[in-house]
């Protein structure tokens, strides 16, 4: 209960008890009587403030208020406080304290009409008790509701957060995807166009800056295009397999093509090998291979030495498929992130575990480390 109503309930309480002491004809009681009539008008309302802070207690209190309003006969007083404690009783307590009320509350009606002779308190103190007892009822569906309500909210919200961040690690993933591949493969090749000396070499080199920058701001746009889920009049640019966007869209052997194609503008030697069933995976997993073919080539654009050879293969067994990359390290990189390396600025440390990720998302495996060596990794996704 709020402080507030705690209060007001309290005040109620007291300005009830003062009215009503104030309204007794002291001087034609006896002493005893006097006593018993301070006693039950001081319980009944002490019963009513005591219910904002424990209704419990309140019941305990109302009762004994019950055994003393028979002998001086204080019915009025006590059933004004009888009637609030019955509406927070049955509001609040539970069931089975509810129903020991209640019967305490009969009988109560009961010894005051025998008491007094008079069958007509039955009517006098049991209707204004039982249509409190109803409102308590009422009272009892709504707060019920209530905390029903406010559970499911909580449960909603945490949901919410949770959805919020599984989009936010979603967006990060794809933003590294869409902008690390492309923006290494151009900081890569301008670092080694500053040593190149044959202007037809050097005009290669800007040819594929060129066409890796176009692709990376492609695939930008229609990463934007999807989050703003509003396309214009024309629709979203579409990209064609193997085109300046490759990466995203067509098939497994598009996307190597063009990834072996960035190797070799960087120096590299590929040596790319898909089998058959590469061609026929679903398009989520088919997706997923793109994204971890796509890393693999960043990571040995920026650590394996010139003109080294590097190997990619694609292949499938059963119902899963196993993307396998392997590329010499030069000496005094990190892939993984383990010491200081020259290109360290490239590296956002991000990479291999967004794949971790994405592959965790369709109950695959990812591995990775140095061997002999070279640097090796090792991604088994599975599909039904």
């Amino acid at each position: 209960m709020p402080n507030w109503l705690r209060i007001v309930v309290l005040l109620f309480a007291a300005l009830a008890l003062l009215d009503d002491l104030r309204s007794v004809d002291w001087q034609t009681l006896t002493p005893l009587t006097a006593i018993l009539t301070a006693g039950t008008s001081v319980l009944s309302y002490g019963a009513v403030a005591l219910l904002a802070w424990s209704p419990k207690a309140s019941t305990v209190v109302i009762v004994v208020g019950y055994a003393a309003s028979v002998v001086p006969d204080e019915y009025a007083a006590m059933l004004l406080g009888a009637c609030v404690v019955m509406v927070g009783v049955v509001a609040m307590l539970p069931r089975r304290t509810v129903a020991l009320f209640v019967a305490t509350s009969a009988a109560w009606i009961v010894v005051v009409s025998a008491v007094s002779h008079d069958t007509r308190f039955v009517w006098a103190l049991g209707l204004p008790l039982g249509v409190c007892a109803l409102f308590g009822v009422a009272l009892r569906f709504f707060l019920t509701q209530y905390r029903l309500n406010a559970r499911r909210l909580a449960v909603l919200e945490v949901t919410h957060q949770q959805l919020r961040e599984q989009e936010r690690l979603a967006l990060a993933r794809d933003l590294h995807d869409v902008v690390a591949h492309e923006l290494t493969l151009v900081t890569m090749q301008a670092a080694g166009s500053q040593r190149e000396q044959d202007p037809a070499a050097l005009h290669r080199t800007i040819d594929a800056m060129d066409t890796a920058a176009r692709s990376g701001l492609q695939e930008l746009r229609i990463l934007l295009q999807v989050l703003r889920d509003s396309p214009g009049p024309a629709g979203p640019a579409r990209p064609q397999a193997g085109g300046a966007s490759g990466l995203t869209t067509g098939s497994l052997g598009d996307i190597a093509r063009t990834l072996a194609s960035n190797l070799e503008h960087s120096g590299l030697h590929p040596e790319f090998t898909l089998d058959d069933g590469a061609a026929r995976l679903p398009t989520t997993v088919r997706g997923t291979a793109a994204r971890v073919m796509q890393e693999a080539t960043t990571n040995m654009i920026k650590y394996a030495p010139a003109g080294s050879h590097c190997e990619m293969q694609v292949s499938t067994s059963g119902s899963c498929v196993h993307v396998h990359a392997r590329n010499p390290v030069r000496r005094g990189a990190r892939p993984a992130g383990e010491a200081e390396a020259p290109g360290a600025e490239l590296t956002s440390g991000f990479g291999l575990p967004g794949i971790r990720e994405r592959v965790a998302l369709l109950d695959g495996s990812v591995e990775y480390g140095a061997h002999d060596a070279a640097w090796c990794l090792d991604v088994r996704i599975p599909f039904a």
